[in-house]
């Protein structure tokens, strides 16, 4: 297995593992992970102002000047912009019948996979946050990847599709100083919280009354951005004549531009797009390759590159121009 990197080190599962986090908590990480291969790579850091993470966005660097004898040089400086990211906070409460629980041959087993499926429903629901959160929009969102990346320009390529039935790729570069999981400051649980609530009287659709387990899930995320290269989108994507070799070509010329420095690479995309890219790895003519992540899993990888299947990734999304 690969030695894990300072950004590998930094994952929710990472720190979970070494942080004493409760029982309740590394498994719902764990799941998170599962539902949506989008939040394994990625480091998370407490915000530094509670729900908000303010910080420098260099976006000007300093150069020096070339210097004869008996001249001076004219004084030079970098410039920032401050960006103050914010968080999604997304809660939902669990109800299982206790009848149907108690009554199981296997309770234990039948109560978890209850349990799953609404964390799966809110690993849905942040990721596409994460993906398509406007804060502008709805302040109780965090900025997802298109909207900071809703134009075309250097961070934002073109395949070249038109109409409504096109989809997105991004490239990612994760680390504590590029682009990196906020959650609040203080959590004691990286913005996981569970609580089981044990047995109570609920009410049906009609209401009438009858006996539950119920638990309270809560999920406090966002995506914060230290770096303006951090994120680069190749969007306008038709799949229905875009190849995996062009789409790999693509990704080549498209990470050198990604910042320099340390930090790991993820290309985030649906499976109809890892689909297609599975299949170009059959090929021996291009460098789509399959491999493993530091942590033994099949990943697909370009490069240094992996791979990251992301279920919100539409395929109907409109042109960006």
């Amino acid at each position: 297995m690969a030695v894990l990197t300072l950004t590998d080190q930094m994952t929710a599962l990472e720190v979970a593992k070494r942080s004493g986090f409760s029982e309740d908590s590394r498994r719902i990480i764990e799941e998170l992970n599962q539902f949506n291969e989008l939040l394994i790579d990625a480091p998370v850091v407490e915000a530094n102002e509670g729900t908000t993470d303010t910080h420098l966005v260099r976006t000007a660097i300093p150069h020096g000047q070339h210097r004869a004898y008996n001249e001076g040089v004219g004084q030079s400086s970098s410039q920032t912009k401050t960006i103050k990211d914010v968080l999604s906070n997304i809660e939902i409460y669990s109800t299982v019948d206790k009848q149907m629980i108690d009554e199981s041959a296997h309770p234990k087993e039948l109560m978890q996979s209850e349990q799953n499926a609404f964390i799966e429903g809110l690993s849905q629901d942040i990721t596409y946050d994460l993906i398509y959160g406007n804060h502008a929009a709805d302040p109780r969102y965090t900025n997802g990847l298109a909207t900071r990346r809703s134009s075309l320009g250097k961070y934002c390529l073109s395949m070249g599709g038109t109409g409504n039935a096109l989809t997105s790729i991004y490239l990612i570069k994760w680390d504590m100083t590029k682009a990196r999981i906020i959650y609040p400051r203080g959590s004691k649980s990286a913005g996981i919280q569970y609580d089981y609530l044990g047995e109570q009287t609920v009410k049906d659709s009609s209401g009438k009354e009858y006996q539950a387990y119920r638990a309270h899930y809560r999920i406090s995320r966002g995506l914060s951005v230290g770096h303006e290269a951090s994120i680069i989108r190749i969007c306008n994507i038709d799949l229905n004549s875009h190849t995996g070799d062009a789409i790999a070509k693509k990704i080549v010329r498209a990470m050198p531009l990604l910042a320099k420095g340390g930090g790991t690479v993820s290309i985030a995309c649906n499976a109809e797009v890892k689909g297609v890219m599975n299949e170009a790895s059959l090929s021996k003519t291009n460098i789509v390759l399959p491999a493993e992540d530091p942590w033994g899993n099949e990943v697909l990888k370009i490069g240094n590159a992996r791979f990251r299947e992301c279920p919100q990734i539409l395929l109907t999304e409109s042109a960006v121009s």
